[in-house]
This record gives C-alpha cells, sequence and structure tokens, in this order.
C-alpha cells in the first residue's frame, strides 16, 4: 500500500532517471561490442542534459524534512540509508566479477577497498547521495547562505573539472543541482502544484522545452558515437 504522502510524480520522475541509465549502460555496452549505433543512442543523446540533473534535483526536494533532526537520526536517514545500498551492491558486484567470474581474490579486494574512497561502476549516485547529505548538514551546521553555495556549486559545475577522484569529478557535476532541489523545493512543489490543474500548459510548455533540448543537443557538429 503506497502511502498517503508520497507524490506519484516523484517516483515517476526518479523511475523514468533510472530507466535511462540503465538505456544508457545497455545502448553503450551493445555499441562497444558492436561499434554500431541504435535508436537507443539518440533517446540517450537527448536525455543527457537532464537524466542525472533531474534525478538528483527531486533527491534534495525532502531534505528540508530531515535536515534539522540530530545529527545521529540524520546520519542513519540520509547517509546511513544510502551507504548500506552502496555497500551491499558492491560486495555483490565486486565479488561477482572479480572474485568468482575472474577468480582474482586479491583483485576484489583491491577494488572493495578503493570502492570505500571512489563510487564503484554504475552505483556511484547512491554513493554521491550520502556524500551529499553531509556535505549539506556541514554547511548548515556552519550557517553558509543559501546564495554563497549555490554561486560556489554553479561555478564548479560550469569549471567541469577532471581530477583523478571520480568522486570529486562527480560532486563538481551535480551537487548543484541537489541542493537547488533542497533550497527551492517549496517553489517546485507550488509550480508542481498550478501544473496538475492546468494540464494544456504543463503539455505545451514540455513540448516546448524538449523542442528546445533536442535542437541543442542535435545542435551542427554532434557526431553519435557507439560508446559515450
Amino acid at each position: 500500500m503506497s502511502s498517503p504522502n508520497r507524490m506519484p510524480w516523484v517516483d515517476t520522475a526518479k523511475g523514468l532517471s533510472i530507466i535511462l541509465v540503465v538505456m544508457m549502460y545497455s545502448a553503450y555496452n551493445t555499441g562497444e561490442y558492436t561499434g554500431g549505433v541504435g535508436f537507443l543512442h539518440y533517446v540517450i543523446g537527448f536525455a543527457t542534459p537532464f537524466r542525472m540533473p533531474e534525478f538528483f534535483l527531486i533527491s534534495g526536494l525532502f531534505l528540508s524534512q530531515v535536515i534539522d533532526r540530530p545529527w545521529r537520526r540524520y546520519v542513519d536517514r540520509r547517509v546511513v540509508h544510502y551507504l548500506y545500498f552502496y555497500v551491499l551492491w558492491a560486495l555483490i558486484s565486486i565479488g561477482l566479477k572479480i572474485g568468482i567470474f575472474s577468480r582474482d581474490p586479491a583483485g576484489m579486494l583491491h577494488d572493495l577497498a578503493v570502492a570505500v574512497v571512489q563510487p564503484y561502476g554504475v552505483l556511484w549516485f547512491i554513493y554521491m547521495l550520502a556524500v551529499f547529505g553531509i556535505v549539506i548538514r556541514v554547511l548548515r551546521e556552519f550557517k553558509v547562505p543559501h546564495w554563497i553555495v549555490i554561486l560556489a556549486a554553479a561555478a564548479l559545475q560550469m569549471w567541469a573539472p577532471k581530477p583523478d577522484s571520480y568522486a570529486l569529478e562527480q560532486f563538481a557535476a551535480y551537487f548543484v543541482f541537489f541542493y537547488l532541489g533542497f533550497v527551492l523545493a517549496p517553489l517546485i512543489f507550488r509550480l508542481v502544484e498550478w501544473t496538475q490543474t492546468r494540464p494544456a500548459v504543463a503539455v505545451a510548455g514540455l513540448l516546448a522545452w524538449a523542442l528546445v533540448n533536442g535542437l541543442l543537443v542535435y545542435s551542427p557538429g554532434y557526431a553519435m558515437q557507439p560508446v559515450g
């Protein structure tokens, strides 16, 4: 039975992001082996600008409900919750892939150790949700103004550094969206409520956005590759 406090559009949006991620890995793995480009490559290309930003923005929407709880309860809800699933699936993935299929126990232990400081493979977004939760709580404790955080995070995202650390690279790319979800949650909820009574306006807005997004993605000079 679904909770009366759940919002179907939130679950739908998150589910769409996850489906697009699965499609991306499926298409790129196939493209790597075949050297060809299929229909899914174009779907993935269209979704690239919003796939993960949308996921992290929505993930930040409900942070305000727990941000001021005692540290122990907060960490349990916003950090341990995600790290549990990250550790579980990292153990399963690395254990099967490296430990059993490749029969490399030393390599398995190495990858498990590295996974503590560097998010492992497709599980990186779960790792980053825990990191974002800790960072925002620390910023909250030091009472850093929202506008300073937003400007700094946006500058970091536009700078798009490529450090040796994959965790830092993903932090720079997506923290601003998670933080905006946290800060702008009341405005976003009001906007959604407003559009729910005006479906024609919502559809028209989505069509206009889809057109602009498609034109920008597939602008002259864009070349589709088998592997992104």
